[in-house]
């Protein structure tokens, strides 16, 4: 007797946990350039769009509310190419006893200033505060690699120690100061041996997770440092300080030596704990860990403004975190983009982000809609529908979804990689006659992919089969 076997929950996501012969329903070997939406079916991305290219100097973007910030050292203005939103351009000063080009690390804004961390070719730190270079007491040049506005203060992660500034000063360093006090450092080092060179932060709840590759102290922190206190210890760190982002609620992901991984709170207690929110993409991750540990050292975050998806780029790839608890909805995928990101920049609700060529891209373009022929690629598990030792006649297919698809269909266990072509669909068959196949074998994974220019979309497909006998 003919039964249909639907597969129209994609909920899982890109999930690479097990093979392709045993992976569970609602998983995917292979998402390409799409995202989960709130329904649990395919959206195809949204095009990036080459805006304008940045003068050499340029070497960071930065945005706060409605306008894009260039940061550069002898920085001068350039033009705006295909750009709507205000562009504000930031001239820093070269800093003495640099050596070679100095570029821009990391961008803090703090009221209307911003502090900005950069290095030379030979790895030596600076800082500034409204590009004029900042310096310790008694002379000297402040340093370090990550900066985070917290509670009037701007607090800087400087090898194993994290310093802070003077209330409602971020070049004040002097602890002595009266005009603005509360300057002053902590050694994470003598609080945990795993302490030694901090890496980033990150607002946790009511506290400030500090984090170094190992460890991630959380810290109690007051305008006055007497008032300081370390409150957990938990062995897991990022070796990506731009890696790391508040997400959700306040949980924070980042990147750590075994993958993506969340910092989430307890819902009983007030302390802190590890999940593997990144586990379906641990197989790539940790590939990319090992053979290209440059690529995610300089990995870069991103939350999505209006969905909420968690971005981190590695080299290039964009691999996006859709979350959405009440569809009980987590999913990875990954964009494919055509280029290296060396740094996101939110302004408003769109994304901006900057290659290696000083191009700066927009997500979706200025009217934020805007889609390209970007290669959409959606593969499934190989389905045992249950039964993974009796074989299968697939008779014909269905499928509901909007724009071109191809489709692809494999029935070989013991090469999960041969797919062959079955049909080109334009929108939804339900209103036209059935696709005729021809199949026979214990499993069926299919495979397929969009090209066309326009938004695009995937709900779900159908097989009709004839189950047969039990090998």
């Amino acid at each position: 007797m003919a039964k249909i076997f639907s597969i129209s929950d994609f909920k899982e996501g890109l999930d690479l946990r097990k093979s392709a012969l045993t992976a569970p329903g609602g998983s995917l070997r292979i998402l390409d350039n799409a995202v989960l939406t709130q329904g649990g079916e395919i959206a195809k991305r949204q095009a990036f769009v080459p805006m304008v290219t940045l003068p050499p100097e340029a070497s960071y973007i930065f945005g706060q509310g409605s306008t894009l910030h260039v940061f550069g050292v002898n920085l001068t203005a350039g033009g705006v190419g295909g750009l709507i939103v205000p562009v504000v351009w930031h001239n820093l000063s070269y800093p003495a006893g640099a050596t070679g080009a100095v570029a821009v690390h990391d961008v803090e804004a703090f009221d209307d200033g911003f502090y900005v961390t950069g290095r030379d070719t030979v790895g030596q730190s600076f800082i500034w505060w409204n590009g004029v270079v900042v310096l310790e007491v008694g002379g000297g040049q402040s340093r370090g690699t990550y900066a985070r506005t917290y509670k009037t203060k701007m607090y800087r992660a400087d090898g194993r120690y994290l310093r802070f500034s003077g209330v409602n000063a971020p070049p004040v360093n002097d602890p002595a100061s009266v005009t603005n006090p509360g300057a002053g450092f902590i050694n994470a080092a003598i609080h945990d041996p795993d302490g030694e060179n901090l890496v980033a932060m990150e607002i946790f709840y009511d506290k400030v997770a500090v984090l170094a590759r190992l460890m991630t102290q959380l810290w109690i922190l007051d305008p006055d440092p007497t008032k300081d206190a370390l409150q957990q210890v938990i062995r897991i760190g990022t070796m990506a300080e731009h890696s790391v982002a508040q997400f959700g609620t306040g949980d924070i992901l980042f990147l750590s030596d075994s993958g993506v991984r969340s910092l989430k709170s307890q819902t009983v207690t007030t302390t802190a704990a590890v999940s593997d929110v990144g586990s379906s993409i641990d197989p790539i991750m940790t590939m990319l860990i090992r053979t290209n540990p440059t690529d995610c050292l300089n990995a870069q975050a991103v939350v999505q403004p209006i969905a909420g998806r968690y971005w981190i780029s590695v080299a290039d790839q964009i691999f996006v975190l859709s979350y959405f608890p009440a569809g009980k909805i987590t999913a990875w995928s990954r964009f494919l983009p055509g280029f290296v990101v060396e740094e996101f920049a939110v302004v408003v609700n769109q994304i901006y982000c900057r290659d290696p060529n000083n191009n700066v891209w927009l997500y979706g373009g200025n009217d934020g809609v805007t889609f390209d022929s970007s290669a959409v690629t959606v593969r499934t598990p190989h389905h045992s529908m249950d039964t993974p030792t009796q074989r299968k006649r697939i008779q014909s297919v269905d499928i509901m979804c909007q724009g071109q698809w191809v489709l692809k269909m494999g029935m070989l266990p013991n090469n999960v990689d041969a797919f062959e072509t079955v049909a080109t669909v334009q929108d939804n068959t339900y209103g036209l006659q059935t696709i005729p196949f021809a199949g026979y074998g214990t499993h069926v994974g299919l495979e397929l992919t969009h090209a066309a220019p326009g938004p695009a979309l995937l709900a779900s497909v159908h097989l009709r089969l004839d189950e047969g006998s039990t090998k």
